[in-house]
């Protein structure tokens, strides 16, 4: 009898072992089924990292444009900053980079200028899915020119040259159209911090300015 019950009781342990195992088994092929589905998708056909290595060129500028009128006067300024850029990726979606500058501002109809200059800049690519990502960036350049203000005595114009210290904050979104091909659009501020001093001496000027408008640009990553 003794023998007997140790049998079944042996039959029951292994049953239990078993019902155990398999309970494991469910559990652990539920959790590595959940594991398949993430907050990281791979978008197929659609660029979702951009990774160490990586070179991209791009064009681009911000346009800002704008009217006001006060009484019978009326005044209308128009500028641009426009740029051609290398930048490189020290890290999978962070890249260093440099533009080259172009600066034209139509202060008003009798005061307008010309500028000359780089800057250096870092861009985090944070992804947002199906080939979007959010690239802030942050630069640091100089530029070098002239300006020229018509007096209206007889066609007699003033000439000055100019420097400024510029930081840029962009804040675009970009795309990537193929493989290859990426636009961008967004917000930026320009803060430069400028000196105009007239041509012969006798009279220098400091002041700062911040500018805010719409850049748009596009790129090709190789």
């Amino acid at each position: 009898m003794q023998g007997t019950a140790n049998k079944c009781d042996t039959r029951a342990m292994t049953r239990l072992l078993a019902l155990v195992l398999v309970a494991t088994s469910v559990a652990t092929s539920g959790l590595a089924l959940a594991d398949d589905i993430s907050a990281d998708p791979n978008d197929a056909g659609k660029v979702t990292a951009i990774h160490k290595g990586v070179s991209e060129i791009d064009l681009g500028g911000i346009f800002v444009l704008n009217y006001d009128k006060a009484g019978d006067t009326s005044n209308t300024r128009f500028a641009t900053l426009a740029s051609v850029g290398y930048q490189y990726f020290v890290n999978t979606n962070l890249s260093v980079g440099g533009n080259a500058l172009v600066n034209y501002d139509r202060q008003s109809s009798a005061v307008s200028g010309t500028a000359f200059g780089g800057s250096l800049f870092g861009t985090l690519h944070v992804r947002l899915g199906f080939g979007a990502f959010f690239r802030p960036t942050l630069a640091l350049g100089a530029l070098v020119g002239s300006q020229q203000v018509d007096t209206g005595l007889g066609g007699l114009v003033v000439k000055s040259s100019t420097t400024a210290f510029l930081t840029r904050i962009a804040i675009p979104f970009a795309y990537f159209a193929g493989r290859r091909v990426v636009i961008q659009a967004g917000p930026e501020f320009d803060i430069s911090l400028s000196n105009v001093k007239r041509a012969g001496g006798g009279y220098s000027q400091s002041y700062t300015s911040v500018t805010g408008g719409f850049s748009v640009g596009a790129g090709y990553t190789f």
